[in-house]
């Protein structure tokens, strides 16, 4: 993942406040205006915010403005040119994964540059080269900064061309060349002077930071990320209050003020944390819990670190062989597009050479008379018939290709859809097969140590040490059973929702009616199995959030669609304001795989209702 930095987050276009410690307040008044004179007068029009480029947009968001700008306008690239970069961090920071992320971009900078906004262009490739970086690719990343930094300079944008320096000296030093790093280092401290920008006054905090936790010195350490974590809360940029609150926590923890530690761990955890930032954030709260002797959250957090890490690793070997896939499939629509294209220019040529002799012919019949009138009108009634075929000719071969693009969508999809369902079989295998096992051994144990002891089952902290073993297995059982319906595979859709609605169905839980309509058992396995997911996804949101006190599940199949309906009765939310989170885009992503429609109804106070239609083949 690239460090927030580097798409020009927080504070662009602005000139923080001069320091103003032991000056006379009229002493830092005057100050301040002369420097703001002065940045006005050499920096005017340089540093114009782009509020397009920093604020997030969901998936759907996205996704319509590339169906609503599908044209070759300047408006329209550009608009396109927005969408796939607000695509490529949605999509990096959901997945951990920079290789989407990549391509992505790639696209964004081919669009800004046929829309001729050179600015954007300059940025986007900055981001692009920021990957190349990550990949070990340090000659061609230095040519786009360099080539970026020449252009802003001309411009004389200083925001801008400060942070490519700042780029240039991160990347000399990932290539182990400290000099150059050195000098980039001490041309941007001197135009921060100037520019006083939030985000490089933060990353100069981080280097000293760094310096310190070498020296075993946590306490200064700590002081400056809490400053730092300040900074960035005063100039709300959320991506460095994510960075600067896991750096206090750990700081903290470094310097054993446990307490503390937790609490900001657990508020990066909830500020939006990318899946790596996440993954350190759980291995931080099982060694504060350690420490504290909290040895049950301790171990609960170091499993959640552990998948999270046997997640992100299976997720770059998935994201390598997609890669490779896409790679191939690539290259075969790429040359079919080519071909289609050398057609397209040769009906073009025939045309126009066609028109060329036309107008020649003009000439000499009208010097000849009338008496060829009629062969010349015959020939160009046959020119204008070549003309719609060859226009026919074009709208076919560009339908083709819009269709090998579409199927290369659809691909990614079931690739990644696969690869999730692969991945909760393996989690729940290791869970039955190794944790089971443990807990399963520990268990015996215990109850042979209660039968030597004679009476230790009177002891109430006996008891308690059993009912947490027993707990601990059911808990295992159940993430297992909802990682793998074994219900499904055996007895279909409709046997495996009624054995998961059931499992709901408990004092102090809301009542679950599930109803059923047609028959089931002719459904295809991976159908039935992302209907499952649909529906034990909206079943959850509606048990965690809505506070229902009756649940309705029902699903109905007929000869050419199949139907999901969830409904409670909870306090509702306004459609509009509701948050986006991984399980929602799940339930999208499977319901557009499965070229499936979703209807959600819901007002404040009159419960929710989520309709699936899923088309049967």
């Amino acid at each position: 993942m690239t460090c927030p930095l580097a798409p020009f987050g927080g504070g662009q276009g602005e000139v923080a406040k001069l320091n103003t410690v032991n000056l006379l307040p009229y002493q830092s008044l005057l100050k301040e205006t002369i420097i703001g004179l002065l940045m006005l007068l050499l920096f005017s029009g340089n540093l114009a915010a782009q509020p397009e480029f920093d604020k997030h947009l969901s998936y759907q968001q996205i996704i319509s403005i590339l169906d609503n700008n599908s044209g070759q306008t300047t408006e329209a690239l550009r608009n396109q040119a927005l969408a796939w970069y607000h695509w490529a961090y949605y999509d990096e920071k959901k997945t951990g994964n920079s290789d989407n992320a990549f391509l992505y971009l790639d696209r964004s900078a081919d669009r800004f540059l046929k829309a001729n906004d050179t600015s954007a262009y300059m940025r986007v490739s900055s981001d692009l080269a920021d990957r190349l970086v990550e990949r070990g690719l340090f000659d061609q990343a230095f040519r786009i900064y360099h080539e970026a930094l020449a252009y802003f300079n001309r411009k004389g944008s200083l925001y801008p061309a400060t942070h490519i320096l700042t780029r240039l000296n991160r990347a000399c030093l990932s290539n182990r060349d400290t000099a150059e790093a050195r000098k980039y280092r001490e041309m941007y401290l001197e135009n921060n002077k100037i520019l006083q920008d939030t985000a490089i006054e933060i990353m100069m905090m981080e280097d000293e930071i760094g310096k310190l936790q070498k020296r075993l010195q946590y306490r200064g350490a700590k002081s400056i990320s809490f400053r730092a974590l300040k900074m960035a809360e005063r100039k709300e940029l959320d991506d460095l209050i994510n960075r600067t609150q896991f750096s206090y926590a750990e700081n903290c923890r470094l310097d054993r003020d446990y307490k503390t530690a937790l609490e900001y761990y657990h508020l990066a955890e909830q500020s939006g944390p990318t899946q790596f930032i996440r993954r350190d954030i759980y291995h931080g709260l099982s060694e504060t819990y350690s420490a504290m002797d909290s040895l049950r959250k301790a171990n609960y957090y170091a499993i959640r670190y552990a998948q999270l890490g046997d997640t992100l690793l299976d997720m770059g070997r998935l994201s390598s062989l997609q890669e490779l896939v896409v790679r191939y499939g690539t290259e075969k629509q790429r040359k079919v597009i080519e071909s289609l294209q050398e057609k397209n220019m040769e009906v073009r040529s025939t045309a126009e050479m066609q028109e060329g002799w036309l107008y020649t012919l003009i000439v000499a019949l009208f010097a000849v008379g009338l008496s060829f009138f009629f062969i010349l009108r015959d020939y160009r009634h046959r020119l204008r018939t070549n003309k719609v075929i060859a226009a026919q000719t074009a709208a076919l071969n560009l339908q083709h290709i819009r269709e090998l693009e579409d199927q290369l969508k659809i691909d990614t999809m079931k690739s990644m859809l696969v690869g999730q369902e692969s991945e909760r079989r393996r989690i729940a295998q290791d869970l039955h097969d190794s944790v089971g096992g443990l807990l399963a051994a520990t268990k015996m144990q215990v109850e042979k140590l209660s039968e030597k002891n004679g009476g230790s089952e009177q002891n109430a902290e006996w008891l308690k040490i059993k009912t947490l073993i027993d707990d601990t297995v059911a808990e295992t059982r159940h993430i297992a059973r909802n990682m793998q319906p074994n219900t499904l595979l055996q007895f279909g859709l409709a046997t495996a929702l009624r054995d998961l609605t059931s499992h709901f169905r408990a004092d102090g839980m809301p009542k679950i009616n599930f109803q059923q309509f047609g028959d089931f058992s002719n459904l295809d396995h991976n159908l039935a199995l992302n209907c499952y997911r649909i529906v034990q996804e909206l079943l959850q949101n509606s048990l965690k959030h809505a506070k229902a006190k009756e649940i309705l599940v029902q699903i109905t199949c007929s000869d050419n669609q199949l139907e999901l309906l969830v409904e409670d009765d909870g306090i509702g939310y306004a459609a509009d304001t509701i948050k986006k989170g991984m399980g929602t885009d799940n339930i999208a992503h499977r319901v557009q795989f499965l070229k499936g429609e979703i209807n959600l109804q819901s007002a404040k106070g009159q419960g929710a209702s989520t309709l699936v239609t899923i088309p049967l083949p």
